[in-house]
């Protein structure tokens, strides 16, 4: 393997891992319940024990 794909490899393992371990230490979010579609409800507490990612978007 060339040596810049060595750093590129290392350089996404080190940022893998400190992504992780962040993650492991991050404050724990506040529940909260919004409405679907189809008029049902969902709360975060629905997920607990499950990974789950929040996008927060905002469009012009």
């Amino acid at each position: 393997m060339s040596n810049p794909m060595r750093k590129a490899m290392f350089t996404a393992l080190l940022v893998g891992t400190l992504l992780v371990a962040q993650a492991a230490h991050a404050a724990p979010v506040p529940d909260f319940t919004m409405p679907l579609l189809d008029g049902k409800s969902i709360a975060l507490k629905d997920f607990r024990g499950k990974p789950v990612l929040i996008n927060f978007f905002h469009s012009k």
